[in-house]
């Protein structure tokens, strides 16, 4: 049996204060300015405290009033200088004050962004909560190099998948994806498992030749699109830096035929 199920907004489900400032988790997307939502604009403005992740580009940081208060929670990598329990208290100790809170977060907040643990933390404490989406590197990432995640007769679907799990383990349960035909397979945060992905598919029995893309910093005016094969993952990956996404299938052809964002070609055999 079926059952429609109507949807309920939180603010029916929890109880909020009045006294309590309103928290906003905001998505600021690939990281240029003009990409970010006219929301996501607004509230960066207006927010009286902000914090900011690692990955918030200094363009959408320079938006922020020289008044507001500015708390760097960025956590880059192996290098967790705070806890995500910390920073939900830290949102929770301001929203308490009365303040506006702005978080800011690369990409968009539900994916792979926390966003989900945030929101519920506060909502369950009796915050009131806006989740403002942001542009996806898992999709907008490949088409700043020219490269869509699908197109008719390459790609009928595409899969979005992190190459790490919770508390620093290794995702490998997304390598059969690459077998798949008329799919593309985007990676997120898998460049410093480059070697890891490529031993594991080839391990598979996955073609060597498989087209890829890693492109690294879209958008921005540091963009660098590197083009290779499976085979050559793990060496092309030494040659950009992160953020970048990983894209697998034969959408990669696409690249030099299609409108991109500048960028700097590297090719790696």
């Amino acid at each position: 049996m079926t059952k429609i199920i109507h949807s309920t907004p939180a603010e029916t489900k929890y109880s909020f204060s009045a006294r309590k400032g309103n928290v906003y988790l905001v998505g600021c997307g690939l990281g240029e300015v003009e990409l970010l939502t006219l929301k996501a604009y607004r509230v960066i403005r207006e927010a009286q405290v902000v914090l900011y992740d690692n990955l918030i580009s200094k363009e959408i940081l320079d938006l922020i009033p020289p008044e507001t208060r500015k708390i760097y929670v960025g956590k880059p990598k192996n290098s967790h200088s705070i806890s995500q329990e910390r920073i939900n208290t830290l949102i929770a100790d301001y929203a308490d004050q009365g303040f506006s809170v702005a978080r800011l977060k690369s990409g968009d907040p539900y994916i792979f962004g926390r966003g989900a643990e945030e929101a519920l933390y506060l909502l369950e404490k009796g915050y009131k909560v806006d989740v403002i989406a942001g542009i996806s590197s898992s999709v907008s990432g490949s088409a700043c190099a020219g490269i869509p995640p699908t197109a008719r007769g390459y790609a009928a679907s595409f899969s979005v998948v992190s190459a790490h799990l919770k508390e620093g383990k290794v995702n490998t349960d997304w390598f059969p994806l690459l077998q798949l035909s008329n799919h593309t397979t985007v990676v997120l945060m898998g460049l410093s498992l480059a070697r890891q992905i490529k031993s594991a598919a080839l391990a598979l029995g996955i073609n060597r030749n498989l087209p890829v893309a890693i492109v690294s910093n879209a958008s921005r005016p540091e963009q660098k699109s590197i083009i290779t094969t499976l085979a050559g993952l793990d060496k092309a990956a030494k040659c950009v830096e992160g953020p970048a996404v990983i894209v697998f299938g034969e959408v990669v052809n696409f690249y030099g035929k299609l409108p991109q964002y500048q960028s700097q070609l590297l090719e790696v055999k």
